[in-house]
């Protein structure tokens, strides 16, 4: 930033230095008598002086706008790794805990294809909707499991998917909720604020919705009362339901699904579409090869 600076106050040294000298006012040249003018040399070609400045001004622009974000450049997010992922005392790296779950498979799919694409980039936590503002406001920015919706196709860049999978409504034991609609009449459906689940929710007229920073803390809310109803995936509920104390004796799911959907890695649109290209040519590696399989079993399973 240093070095940037420098060179625009010396561009801007330098227009001040040549307005002056080919300025009529400030300008004095001594002047020279007729004998000693050259009469055989040619004129010699200059640059326009009123061009020069504008040159200036055009290499420092070139010089001061950011170019593509590049593989070795990313800021890497995940969100909710709660009870699924632990950190490496050593080196502050984030591993995923075997069996976990989808977080913790995720991170260790991610980490799997950094290794293949060369980044060495620390993964960091963060909540889904810092995540999503970072897409929004960095040019640099790569975070997942995000879901890919029609909403969201053309502001992001993706790479994926990583799973797919069906999202329901749960309440507690002796809920009488038997579709949507009826969802509609309840106090509190709990969702993670600036989710799929949440613009889905509010997109379909439900006005009994209330955001949360996690879906650990809608289950907890769940279980307090606080709400009556929250999202999961089918695959993802059990976690969620360890994380909160919820017996899965004491859980009743709405009949009628949510959503489907697929989790991917969303970047920022300012990302070279060559590093895009790279990330899924990686993915696609890891599953022909049967790695992809191998950390599903090993880190998805319970």
């Amino acid at each position: 930033m240093r070095a940037r600076t420098g060179i625009i106050i010396a561009a801007c040294g330098i227009m001040v230095y040549h307005k002056r000298n080919t300025n009529p006012a400030t300008r004095y040249e001594t002047m020279r008598p007729p004998e000693q003018l050259p009469t055989a040399r040619p004129p010699r070609q200059r640059p326009s002086a009123a061009l020069l400045p504008a040159v200036l001004i055009w290499a420092v622009l070139v010089w001061a706008v950011p170019s593509p974000a590049q593989a070795e450049d990313l800021v890497i997010l995940t969100h909710d790794l709660t009870g699924q992922a632990e950190t490496d005392p050593d080196t502050g790296e984030l591993h995923g805990i075997e069996h976990a779950g989808k977080r913790a498979f995720n991170l260790e799919a991610v980490r799997e294809i950094m290794t293949a694409v060369g980044v060495e980039t620390r993964i960091r936590e963060v909540s889904f909707a810092q995540g999503m503002d970072a897409l929004a406001s960095r040019p640099d920015a790569a975070f997942f499991n995000v879901y890919r919706t029609p909403q969201r196709e053309a502001r992001f860049k993706w790479v994926g998917p990583l799973q797919r999978e069906v999202d329901y409504l749960y309440g507690l034991k002796g809920s009488a909720i038997g579709d949507l609609d009826a969802a509609r009449s309840v106090s509190a459906i709990c969702a993670v604020e600036g989710s799929q689940h949440h613009t889905v929710l509010l997109e379909r007229g439900f006005t009994n919705v209330v955001a949360a920073p996690t879906y650990g803390e809608c289950f907890a809310r769940l279980k307090s009362g606080d709400a009556d109803l929250a999202v999961s995936s089918d695959e993802t509920l059990i976690q969620k339901l360890h994380a909160a104390d919820i017996p899965a004796s004491d859980i009743r799911r709405v009949p009628e699904p949510l959503v489907q959907s697929a989790g991917y890695i969303a970047f920022s649109p300012q990302v070279d579409d060559e590093v895009i290209h790279r990330w899924q040519a990686a993915l696609n590696g890891l599953i022909a090869s049967g790695r992809f399989q191998t950390l599903y079993d090993r880190y998805y399973e319970r």
